[in-house]
């Protein structure tokens, strides 16, 4: 098959801390599978003061949005990732989170029409994140009459901010839209009906992890002590909670907590603790390469992150490929990948009494029950992996042709 995607988030050629590189896992496994793949990489380049200002107060508008601000004024580039050949192309914008104008659109599809004539009309056009995917690939339907796939990157859904009344009439002319988890496809049905065709475009875990969880031996007779959490530490997931928590179930101190990542939170987690008086050992490992997490995963019991507005967590699935047992948030975008007392347990998003009682109750399990909740949750990122969830994704599409 071959295919076309749009996005405005890619990996780099430097593959630069917190790039988000979830649609080249997908693209990466399509290439291996024989498929002819395309990316159009349609980045915005807003004024240059926005990314002198994203410079100099780089650390703190990180910690406080929970993400990475660019920070360099981008360029044009066509480069290879890991076999998939990528067109990066800028586009102007004012500012973030606004819609593109008309012109600028129009600019974005007149690019890529000289890509399709230069290399052959796709059998598919894929956009990941609506602005300005939606946009274009409604353009790109109608000029080339061939499908289209969105993929939403959300819980939310306000499309009639950007879009205004042209909003149903524009999602109704994708012909497939993917959803990052179940939560968001149901709340988006219910708000703006169910599309001609859907699917869950999971993410999926690295060979990597896989491979490192494939032998490796934990021993269920220990107490269960020692907690991880991977990701920013920032209000919405929560961190100083699980501290809370914590401190209820181990009034001893005796547990130990890794919080690897970094953000605003690192301050109120080490006030909580010194309010408590608590004696547990809190560690902070700040950001680290993701494959050098899998030691700290080994030495794991609990992983916790209760977070709200989470749309999937691979963290969560990486955990679990270790055989860590997950602590992840109800109705957000882990739920039903992590099934109550079967493979894991789900919390009240930032719900501290929730997490304490589940806490206590992990505390107070027999090792041969550990042992099975560990097993379950390894096979469970077993059937995630990054080739099978991008298989999925595939058939998926192919249903539609």
């Amino acid at each position: 098959m071959k295919l076309f995607v749009l996005t405005p988030i890619y990996a780099t050629t430097t593959l630069q801390q917190g790039t988000t590189p979830v649609v080249h896992y997908f693209t990466r496994e399509w290439v291996k599978m024989g498929h002819e793949v395309k990316v159009f990489y349609l980045r915005p380049k807003f004024p240059r003061p926005y990314y002198w200002i994203s410079k100099h107060f780089q650390h703190q508008l990180n910690t406080r949005l929970g993400m990475l601000v660019p920070t360099e004024y981008p360029k044009d580039e066509d480069y290879e990732a890991e076999g998939v050949a990528v067109c990066k192309r800028t586009i102007r914008k004012t500012k973030p989170h606004s819609r593109y104008s008309n012109g600028k659109i129009n600019y974005a599809v007149r690019l890529i029409s000289e890509e399709c004539e230069k290399n052959g009309v796709p059998d598919f056009f894929i956009g990941h994140w609506d602005n300005p995917q939606l946009e274009i690939l409604c353009r790109l339907k109608e000029k080339y009459n061939k499908p289209t796939c969105l993929v939403l990157h959300s819980n939310q859904f306000d499309f009639e901010r950007l879009y205004g009344e042209k909003t149903k009439e524009m999602l109704s002319q994708m012909d497939i839209i993917g959803f990052r988890n179940k939560s968001a496809q149901a709340d988006y049905e219910s708000k703006y009906g169910k599309p001609k065709a859907s699917f869950i475009a999971y993410s999926g875990v690295s060979e990597a992890f896989l491979e490192a969880g494939k032998d490796f031996q934990r021993n269920y007779e220990k107490p269960i002590k020692n907690f991880i959490f991977v990701g920013s530490l920032i209000a919405r997931k929560h961190p100083k909670e699980i501290v809370s928590a914590l401190n209820r179930v181990y009034p001893d101190g005796n547990y130990k907590i890794t919080f690897i990542g970094d953000g605003a939170e690192k301050e109120q987690i080490n006030k909580v603790s010194a309010q408590t008086g608590s004696k547990g050992e809190i560690v902070f490992t700040g950001r680290i390469p993701r494959e050098q997490i899998i030691d700290y995963l080994k030495e794991a019991d609990v992983f916790v992150m209760i977070s709200h507005a989470e749309i999937f967590g691979l963290v969560y699935l990486e955990a679990m490929a270790l055989g860590v047992i997950p602590i992840g948030s109800k109705n957000e975008g882990i739920d039903g990948i992590i099934e109550n007392g079967k493979n894991g347990f789900l919390c009240k998003a930032g719900s501290v009494d929730e997490l304490t009682s589940i806490l206590n109750m992990i505390k107070k399990l027999p090792p041969k029950t550990i042992q099975t909740l560990s097993e379950e949750a390894k096979q469970t990122a077993c059937e995630y992996s990054d080739f099978g969830v991008a298989e999925k994704y595939i058939n998926s599409l192919s249903c539609i042709l």
